[in-house]
């Protein structure tokens, strides 16, 4: 996976975008000011005190870590039911970057333009001094900046495109992993492949 440089009776937001993203239609069926919005929690709350993020990573460190969950969990956030947080899907894509030099320097450019755009636009030291509406703004933003041309992008953008491009893999990323996760079958009610349970009994069939 590498970062593209071109581009019950209640349906629950998560179950929509479940089923959607199974048959890769998500981008063309979805306006691009409209997807972000959708998964976003109704919260401003900002998050300059939050304790960053102490998992067992491979690449990220704990402040790359905590931005990552923080836009995963913008994208499918956890309600009612698991979201990219409960899932671990930070987990999943640091090991996928880990692997990879491209990743590992488009995600760490990707996060350092975060923490730039957060000056530039929010007067903020950080990302994560960001309340989540603030946030929402940028991948708002990011998510927009698809329909426009790979020129078109980094003259409208320039020293953010980094971060652009950051948010927009990760909503692809974001999806893929967690609806091939145990966490995503169960929100969209998928009981998992089916499993072999041993050959028949052939004395009990009365032949």
């Amino acid at each position: 996976m590498s970062l593209d440089y071109s581009d019950s009776d209640r349906l629950t937001r998560r179950t929509f975008i479940g089923v959607i993203a199974s048959f890769s239609v998500l981008s063309s069926l979805i306006p691009f000011n409209y997807l972000p919005s959708l998964f976003a929690s109704e919260t401003s709350d900002a998050l300059k005190s939050k304790k960053q993020h102490e998992g067992n990573f491979k690449f990220f460190s704990p402040d790359q870590a905590t931005v990552i969950e923080e836009v995963t969990s913008l994208i499918i956030p956890g309600d009612d039911s698991p979201g990219a947080r409960e899932a671990g899907v930070v987990l999943e894509i640091d090991k996928i970057v880990a692997e990879n030099q491209k990743l590992k320097n488009g995600y760490t450019k990707g996060i350092e333009s975060l923490h730039q755009m957060a000056k530039q636009l929010g007067g903020k030291d950080s990302f994560l001094d960001l309340s989540k509406d603030e946030m929402m703004e940028i991948l708002n933003m990011a998510y927009a900046s698809k329909t426009l041309p790979r020129g078109g992008i980094s003259n409208q953008y320039g020293s953010m495109l980094p971060g652009m491009l950051l948010i927009n893999n990760l909503i692809r990323q974001t999806i893929q992993i967690f609806y091939t996760s145990e966490a995503g079958w169960k929100v969209v009610g998928y009981q998992g492949p089916p499993q072999w349970k041993g050959n028949p009994d052939y004395d009990k069939c009365g032949f």
